[in-house]
């Protein structure tokens, strides 16, 4: 009888051990499936938090290109090129049909010309201005009825080359402070 008894309790014995190692198996692999949840979400945020760093870098830091005496003069062209279209803008009103249209037409030939050199006129009139523009403020005008800063005038545009900034935009600027 003690023998019986002695199997039976050994067969309990023997059971709760392999239930419990099974409930410490299932503890254990639902953890590391926690830990590897939260390892990916930990990857994936210092992801993002390297393309919002580099996001800011690009927008915030200048990013100017020693260029050669060609591109200087490709980037004194553009300028030239951008003045002559709004002085075209500004007279357009006196000048005859066929006048105007062949002056444009000059005008986009030599943008097109331009633009095969990777060159780039950027015009900021009437954009909202902020801090993150690589920009030389001329000067500043308040008006308080404004939400925000923005730009009034662009005295010369900002020159870009394959991307590159190489000559930054002059502005003036219109704010509420």
């Amino acid at each position: 009888m003690n023998n019986i008894i002695w199997n039976n309790l050994t067969s309990i014995v023997i059971l709760a051990v392999l239930l419990l190692a099974i409930v410490i198996s299932i503890i254990l692999v639902a953890m590391s499936a926690k830990i590897r949840r939260k390892n990916n979400v930990y990857v994936k945020l210092d992801d993002l938090y390297s393309k919002i760093k580099e996001d800011i870098k690009f927008s915030v830091t200048p990013k100017f290109m020693e260029v050669s005496a060609g591109v200087s003069d490709l980037a004194d062209l553009a300028v030239e090129v951008w003045r002559m279209e709004q002085r075209i803008a500004k007279s357009a009103a006196n000048l005859p049909e066929n006048q105007l249209k062949g002056l444009e037409h000059s005008v986009q030939r030599l943008k097109r010309y331009l633009e095969k050199y990777d060159i780039e006129i950027i015009d900021y009139n009437n954009v909202k201005y902020n801090d993150g523009l690589n920009l030389d403020v001329l000067s500043v005008e308040k008006d308080p009825a404004l939400a925000g800063p923005m730009v009034k005038e662009t005295v010369e545009p900002t020159i870009m080359c394959k991307g590159q900034v190489i000559r930054r935009a002059k502005i003036i600027l219109i704010s509420n402070n």
